[in-house]
């Protein structure tokens, strides 16, 4: 007999994208931590985020410990620390993220 199949959301579903500005504060690093990176064996990843300093144009702003996907349509994923950031400071502001929460994704990579 067959068993009750149970739906699961893909994890794409769940990313999250915004637009966000930093004003005055110097470089996004100033304001957005970047961690991880494949020299560590990790995707990247939001540390310590001042909302203060940051400015969310269109939808919300990431938290710590959000994995990193893309900056303005370039994946991220599977970079260094350092490319990320060369990455970032690449483009100018706004810079558009996509993120997901980091149990949505790295699991479902890691059944992979």
């Amino acid at each position: 007999m067959s068993k009750t199949l149970k739906k699961k959301k893909h994890w794409s579903s769940k990313v999250q994208e915004c637009a966000v500005s930093w004003g005055n504060a110097g470089e996004l690093c100033a304001v957005l931590e970047i961690r991880g990176g494949a020299e560590h064996g990790e995707f990247p990843h939001l540390g310590q985020v001042l909302s203060d300093a940051l400015v969310c144009h269109v939808g919300r702003l990431p938290g710590p410990g959000d994995v990193l996907l893309e900056v303005n349509g370039t994946p991220v994923s599977g970079l260094t620390n350092r490319d990320t950031l060369a990455v970032i400071r690449h483009f100018r502001e706004p810079l558009r993220l996509k993120t997901v929460k980091p149990g949505q994704f790295v699991n479902i990579i890691a059944k992979a």
